[in-house]
């Protein structure tokens, strides 16, 4: 290891990588006493050949290295969302450049008083019991949004300036909506909700929305891709995926104690926007289930990794990835895709919308409103007015 060395500030970043084959989280850092004591109190290996820290990939260990490091040092986890679906041995595939992607921004030092505003915005975010997740995406977007100006103090930039901002994003870096949409979200949270300033950001406007349909496979996709799948345990977790309609982080969050056999239900626990909420159980499903609680013995999480802890979402859509290439479908699809076709599946079999709205734990029926425009057994049905031209 190397020669302490005094480092002027703390950040902490967080890779994908894989280490005898498992995949694990790199904790990068400048050498420091303090964030290595806290690295071995979250159960870290020092890794000689990558020359790191490293723990288990999974959501679990997300939350306890956040939480350790809390008050201590910056976490910076671009890198790990970014690029984790790419952490495959035995050779890391390098990123390739896109139009309008928002990573291809060349890093420049942080100056203390972004380093400040940036680590006043993470403890607000942590105190107002954020996930994880959209800590990094807010984080991710808003230091980003300071280097764009050069080192000019946060404090210092202007209503006109985000607006400029803006426009550069949409006219010359050309990037989705969605990206658009997560910095107005992240710099208003700054200087809305860290400086309480509000008149500076009351009158940004946010980009029109895309109306995109989601992707859905069909039943007999479905069933190709959960066929193609011999190993037991990454069978159940498909298909617990499809039966429920459940996102890839509700999965890997769910706990032994959450599957209630005798109602047939799934209780989903802190689900998107903290809510709880409950979903149905197969009895095929079930089946399966007991089998693979017999042979695996998890003993906290439903789905734990090998060396215990929540299963890591890389992970499951490797799963998925694999199953869906050996069924040989072509259509575009993610694990996400299953909730997709959950819906739409029981939408063509009649299921009123507001029990599917409650399934899937949407706010708004507008949100699951948009799976009566996916429903192709509906449309089949309609006969063309150009049947009835005598022609």
């Amino acid at each position: 290891m190397p020669d302490e060395k005094t480092v002027d500030r703390k950040t902490l970043n967080l890779e994908a990588m894989v280490h005898d084959g498992q995949r694990r989280i790199a904790l990068r850092f400048p050498y420091n006493s303090e964030l290595i004591a806290t690295a071995k109190s979250l159960g870290a290996q020092w890794s000689s050949s990558k020359k790191c820290w490293h723990v288990e990939n999974g959501s679990a260990s997300m939350k306890a290295i956040f939480a350790a490091y809390k008050g201590q040092a910056w976490v910076n986890a671009d890198a790990l969302f970014g690029k984790a679906e790419n952490a495959s041995p035995p050779v890391k595939p390098a990123i390739k450049a896109q139009v309008g992607n928002p990573q291809q921004t060349p890093e420049t030092p942080l100056s203390p008083a972004i380093e400040e505003a940036l680590q006043r915005m993470q403890q607000k975010l942590e105190i107002a019991r954020y996930s994880p997740r959209t800590i990094n995406t807010y984080l991710s977007a808003t230091k980003k949004f300071f280097q764009h100006f050069h080192g000019k103090p946060p404090n210092d930039i202007r209503t006109e300036d985000i607006e400029r901002y803006q426009h550069h994003l949409a006219s010359t870096r050309k990037v989705s909506n969605s990206y658009l949409n997560q910095v107005v979200n992240a710099v208003r949270y700054y200087y809305k909700d860290v400086l309480n300033d509000r008149n500076r950001v009351n009158f940004i406007e946010r980009p029109r929305s895309e109306r995109k349909l989601p992707n859905v496979l069909s039943e007999a996709e479905v069933t190709s891709i959960l066929r193609s799948v011999d190993n037991l345990k990454h069978q159940c977790i498909l298909m617990v995926i499809y039966s429920a309609g459940l996102r890839l982080g509700e999965l890997i969050s769910l706990n032994r104690s959450d599957i209630i056999p005798e109602r047939h239900q799934i209780v989903v626990r802190g689900g998107k926007g903290k809510k709880d909420r409950i979903t149905v159980l197969s009895p095929k499903v079930l089946e399966r289930l007991d089998r693979y609680i017999t042979e695996y013995r998890p003993k906290v999480f439903l789905f734990e990794g090998q060396n215990g802890g929540s299963y890591s979402a890389t992970s499951v859509q490797a799963i998925f990835k694999q199953a869906k290439a050996k069924a040989r479908i072509t259509a575009p699809a993610t694990v996400h895709t299953l909730r997709h076709s959950f819906a739409t599946h029981l939408l063509e079999k009649g299921t009123d919308l507001r029990y599917i709205q409650t399934l899937l734990g949407h706010s708004s029926s507008k949100t699951t409103e948009i799976y009566t425009h996916v429903s192709t057994k509906a449309l089949g049905k309609i006969r063309s007015p150009l049947e009835d031209l005598d022609l």
